[in-house]
Order: structure tokens, then C-alpha cells, then sequence
């Protein structure tokens, strides 16, 4: 036998066992080469707290190392715990006080893990029923699960916790099992398996987008680590929503919450995800909008815009929300381009892209706004961070598009039809297709004075689609306050636009390009289970 030019001259046996060694090697290689770790990374192992820098913090807070009084310093995403800026006081912290455990074995019993000081206002002590936290300095107790609060001096009996009010919505750590991995030279740890608890149960995913809007989104996450297990609450700009769904899988007939914090795109990009991964149960999907224009969220009654409410009366609302399906489209574009210019026969080629639509489709003048708007905020991102800011600068660019009309007569460069039917289009400037009843920023497109008995109601879930025309930009300006009615041009369960002619500016669900000379068809695509807010809930 020859081992890389080495003759090898022992007994059978251990010619064997060489060659078993050198194949187990190749396997090893192999599997290091192309192996891919489970997708939702929870921690590093022996990670302390998640530190997140304040710098500025605006109620007496002290920290819980020192004891001190501060204003600019650190407190942990997951528990709550608070340290001053001094190194050595966020290193004793995380060596002596024990940050929330994503894992507890199923044989320990699900105690109250208590951190001091720094309550929540006007929280009462469950032994005594007197307020906490009255004296200017770092006092009384507040469990990180349940956020049950007692006194120092209160002889509470060591009980087990229940995790609280929110129980049906919290991954109890008891039914987590964690796995620990090397991912590129770092001991990482991710959620190996699930397992139903003894008591009714809805957990809740949180997937929050921290870029969206006035990026809320980081608060956002801090504030539902503290209420739920910190391995339900995901950051979206660093994990996909596809990893993050991939723990619905771990427990297959459970039906999931899925809040999606962010955007009209962030949730077109959630439910897209949810259609990828084809799970077992659909999950429940709710919205806390955080974007610009928030036109999903507006029209499922969630309001215009998160603006720092109460996150509990927020889960208030949200447990008094039912379920409604919600219609989704499949608008494809077959784009046509040509070989060489120079022969004398031009053989079309046809480029077929597919779009999930969630809101609405539209080209023409509302279109070019938005598109003017995100190559602006792509080159000066610092200028379109603001949400009011954003607004106005949409009203800039519709101003300047009144007076270019760069979407003049796009009535003579398009041809619609309505479930195979050609529509006379008027003179127009855009075409919108509508799902909800909110666009552009809240205005409801479909409705009008008069006419809704001619044109039908609008409901994002009768297998519709309502179209509407646009006669300018200054029509789009007077529609936005009230000042004009609406060009409605019907109802259909297919839409086809011919785009003859020409680029024209396009959208889907806020998102922007120039679109060249196609065939878009839309038809129905598979529903999604939304959750409405009731109209009396307190959200505004």
C-alpha cells in the first residue's frame, strides 16, 4: 500500500485502520468545509450582560455595582441591570450578578430571579401592597420574567414564578435547550430544541427592524428582552428573518406570534420570509409600526407611528386584537429588451420578475416621488432620519414634480385591463393598485364623496383589487388633505399593464426602480393571517 509516495509494509489490520484514518480525516475536512450552524444564534458562550451604551439617561438611576447615582453609563438589553461608565464596575457586575438565563434544566423549578433597584414607577410590593422604590437610592426588588416587585424587607417566601401576565406569550427557559458551537473561532450558543409547556401557549416572535423610522427600533428591543425571553426578540439588520423564523420549526404545531416592529417594507419582508420557510402552523403576524409612512399598520387600526407608548399597553391592545386573512398579489413583470441594434430583425427577450405585493403597486407620478426620495436617502443617509423630516422632504418632491410632470400623458404610453377587459383610461399621470385602505401616509384612495355604492366597498379581504387613477402630483397634494375625490377605475380579481413605451417610475409597497417597457400582471396570492386592533383599543 502507498500513502503519498510511502510504501507501507505493516499487516492488514493496520493498513485498515490507516486508510479508515485517513478517510475519517477527509469527512472531518469535508464537514468543516461546507458545514453551516443551526441559524439562530442566541449568545456567545459565557457572555455576561448585553451592554448597551446610555448616553443619557433622564430619571434617577444608580448603578448596581457601585450603588451610585448616574447619568451617562450602561444597562443590560436582557435583565435590566444598570452599571456607571467605570470599567470596573461593568466587570463586578457581570461577574457577580447573573444575567436573565435563556436555559434552565426541566428539573429545576422556575424560580424568581430578582435584580435590586432602578424600578418602574408606582409599582406596588406584591407581599405588602405599598409602593417601591420611594427613598433616592438602590432599593427593593424586581424580578426580570414575571416583573413582580417587593421590598427589601418584605418576608416574601421563596415561591416559584409564573412568569406573569404575559406567560402565554413567553418562551419559558425551562422549555429551551440550547446547543454550544464554534462558528469562525468563537464558541456560540443557539436553540437546539423546544418544548411545549404544561399550560396554554402562544409565544410571541419579535422581529424589529432598529433602522426603521427615527430608529426606534433599538428601544423597541431592549424593551421587549426585558418583558420576554431575550432569544424571542431579534434584530433584523443583523439576523435574517429567515433565521430567526427557523425556531417555529422547533416546535412545528405551535402556532407563533410573529411582531413585526418596523415598516411597510419590513413587513412585506417578513411575510416573504414566512412564504420561504413554508412552516407547519402559519404563524399569527401583528404589526408595531415604526417607518415613515406605515400604511399596513394605519389600516389594520395599529396607528401612524410607535412614538414611545407604554410597551405594556401596546401587549394590552395586542391580546384584544382578532384575526383576519389578509389578501396578498403576485404581480409579474415580463420586462422586453432586443438583440443588437444593428439587425435588421429585432428578437425580443423577455426577463420575468416576480413581486409579492402586501399594500399597494403603482406607476407613474407618486411613483417618481418615491423613487427621487430613495436615491436621495441612499447618497445622504444622515438627512432621512427624522420621521417628520422624511415627510417633508416627500412634500419637497412632489413640488418639484408638479412642475416637471415627468409622468405627462402616461395614459397614451399604458394600456390596462381589468379580468381580461380593456379599461378607456382619462388623461392621467398614475396608475395605483390598491390592497389596504391607507396610502401615502394615510390616505384612503378608494373612498370619496359619493359613488361607493357605483364602485363597490373596499375590504383587504374579498379577493379584489381596487384601481385608481392619478391626474398629477398636485392631485396627489389635494387627495392628502381632502380637496379632491378620488378616480376610481374598478375592481378585478387580474390586473395586466402594458407598458408600450419608454421608462416610467415604479413601486411596490414603498419600494422604487425605473421601469422599462413590460407586460405587469397581477393576480391573487396566498393570504396571510393578520391581526387587527379593535377600534376602542388605546392606540392612536
Amino acid at each position: 500500500m502507498f500513502i503519498y509516495g510511502w510504501e507501507w509494509r505493516g499487516d492488514p489490520l493496520q493498513c485498515t485502520c490507516v486508510t479508515l484514518f485517513f478517510f475519517f480525516l477527509s469527512w472531518l475536512l469535508i464537514k468543516i468545509i461546507f458545514w453551516k450552524p443551526p441559524k439562530l444564534i442566541v449568545r456567545e458562550s459565557g457572555q455576561g450582560h448585553s451592554w448597551f451604551g446610555r448616553d443619557f439617561i433622564d430619571k434617577p438611576t444608580y448603578c448596581n455595582n457601585c450603588k451610585e447615582l448616574f447619568v451617562t453609563g450602561h444597562s443590560c438589553d436582557s435583565c435590566g441591570v444598570y452599571s456607571c461608565s467605570e470599567e470596573q464596575c461593568v466587570d463586578q457586575a457581570d461577574k457577580e450578578i447573573a444575567c436573565k438565563s435563556l436555559f434552565l434544566s426541566q428539573k429545576k423549578e422556575m424560580k424568581h430571579h430578582w435584580i435590586r433597584g432602578n424600578l418602574p414607577l408606582c409599582r406596588e410590593c406584591v407581599t405588602c401592597g405599598e409602593f417601591c422604590g420611594r427613598e433616592p437610592k438602590l432599593m427593593d426588588i424586581r424580578c426580570v420574567w414575571c416583573q413582580t416587585v417587593c421590598h427589601d424587607d418584605c418576608s416574601k417566601p421563596i415561591t416559584s414564578c409564573d412568569l406573569g401576565k404575559y406567560q402565554k406569550w413567553i418562551l419559558p427557559p425551562t422549555s429551551v435547550t440550547l446547543k454550544s458551537l464554534w462558528v469562525k473561532g468563537v464558541r456560540k450558543q443557539v436553540v437546539k430544541d423546544i418544548t411545549t409547556p404544561p399550560y396554554p401557549w402562544q409565544p410571541m416572535l419579535v422581529l424589529a427592524n432598529r433602522k426603521s423610522g427615527d430608529n426606534l427600533g433599538q428601544s423597541v428591543l431592549q424593551m421587549f428582552r426585558h418583558l420576554l425571553n431575550p432569544a424571542q426578540v431579534v434584530d433584523i439588520c443583523e439576523v435574517p428573518p429567515e433565521a430567526a423564523l427557523d425556531i417555529c420549526k422547533l416546535s412545528p404545531k405551535t402556532q407563533y406570534l410573529v411582531l413585526v416592529c418596523g415598516g411597510d417594507g419590513t413587513v412585506g419582508w417578513v411575510l416573504g420570509a414566512i412564504d420561504k420557510m413554508k412552516l407547519q402552523t402559519r404563524p399569527l403576524v401583528c404589526v408595531l409600526p415604526l417607518g415613515t409612512g406605515n400604511d399596513f399598520a394605519r389600516s389594520l387600526g395599529w396607528g401612524s407611528g410607535y412614538a414611545d407608548e407604554d410597551i405594556e399597553d401596546i401587549l394590552w391592545d395586542i391580546s384584544r386584537a382578532r384575526t383576519v386573512e389578509h389578501d396578498r398579489w403576485s404581480v409579474s413583470i415580463r420586462n422586453y429588451g432586443y438583440f443588437g441594434i444593428k439587425r435588421p430583425m429585432k428578437v425580443p427577450i423577455i426577463h420575468l420578475q416576480t413581486l409579492i405585493m402586501n399594500c399597494y403597486f403603482s406607476i407613474g407620478c407618486d411613483a417618481a416621488v418615491v423613487l427621487n426620495f430613495h436615491r436621495n436617502r441612499e447618497e445622504n443617509p444622515s438627512l432621512f432620519k427624522n420621521r417628520i423630516l422624511n415627510k417633508a422632504w416627500y412634500l419637497g418632491y412632489g413640488t418639484k414634480d408638479v412642475f416637471e410632470s415627468v409622468c405627462h400623458k402616461l395614459n397614451e404610453r399604458i394600456a390596462v385591463e381589468l379580468d381580461g377587459k380593456a379599461i378607456e383610461l382619462p388623461e392621467l399621470e398614475g396608475i395605483v393598485l390598491l390592497n389596504i385602505a391607507s396610502w401615502s401616509s394615510g390616505c384612503d384612495l378608494w373612498a370619496g364623496s359619493g359613488l361607493e355604492e357605483v364602485s363597490g366597498k373596499q375590504s383587504p379581504s374579498d379577493g379584489l383589487i381596487e384601481v385608481c387613477g392619478l391626474y398629477s402630483s398636485l392631485h396627489v397634494g389635494r387627495l392628502q388633505v381632502g380637496l379632491a375625490d378620488p378616480c376610481r377605475l374598478g375592481q378585478a380579481k387580474t390586473v395586466r399593464i402594458v407598458v408600450k413605451s419608454g421608462f416610467v417610475p415604479a413601486q411596490c409597497d414603498g419600494e422604487p426602480w425605473d421601469q422599462s417597457p413590460c407586460i405587469i400582471s397581477v393576480s391573487a396570492h396566498s393570504p396571510a393571517l393578520i391581526m387587527k386592533r379593535e377600534e376602542d383599543a388605546g392606540i392612536s
